[in-house]
């Protein structure tokens, strides 16, 4: 996996770095602090180990790019980003990722076991749907009352209501 730093933000005197693998690495923190500390118009170096950013207060005249250069040098890393570059993606797939996938897989079998069992009328969709209704009136019954829905909850499905009622209309207002 390619390792960077990369350029935050930069304004006169004042550049952020950030690194991914200073969270994880003390020693690392510790070295790209010296050898930043140890440029000329460099005033303060703040390292952030958990939000993995290192904060360089400098005269004016420093560049940011050559303080990227520095830590990258110094971390012995490959790359250094601009400000807005996108992080490269690490070319092998996560392990997390493939569970994702496994459970997608799961949950595509048993919809079509579902849909085979009942000759197309139900999904597992409409299942869970109706499970979910079902819980929500047992859940009247044995309580006795109705609890208001959080706020956010109302705003949702009131977008998502008016979004689903008025779709013709807000797709014929679109531009072609």
């Amino acid at each position: 996996m390619t390792r960077w730093v990369q350029i935050v933000h930069a304004i006169p005197g004042r550049t952020r770095l950030r690194c991914p693998e200073l969270r994880r690495d003390h020693v690392a923190c510790e070295t790209v602090a010296d050898a930043l500390a140890a440029r000329p118009g460099v005033h303060e170096v703040k390292v952030r180990p958990y939000t993995s950013s290192v904060l360089v207060l400098h005269d004016p005249s420093v560049q940011a790019a050559d303080l990227a250069e520095t830590a990258r040098a110094a971390l012995s890393y490959e790359r250094v980003l601009a400000i807005g570059e996108a992080p490269p993606r690490p070319a092998e797939i996560p392990e997390l990722s493939r569970i994702a996938q496994l459970a997608a897989t799961a949950f595509r079998e048993i919809d079509r076991d579902l849909l085979a069992a009942t000759e197309g009328s139900l999904d597992f969709g409409t299942l869970a749907t109706l499970g979910f209704f079902g819980a929500g009136a047992v859940e009247i019954a044995v309580e006795q009352s109705i609890e208001m829905p959080p706020w956010f909850n109302l705003a949702w499905w009131g977008f998502r209501t008016f979004v689903t009622t008025e779709q013709d209309e807000i797709e014929a207002d679109l531009p072609a």
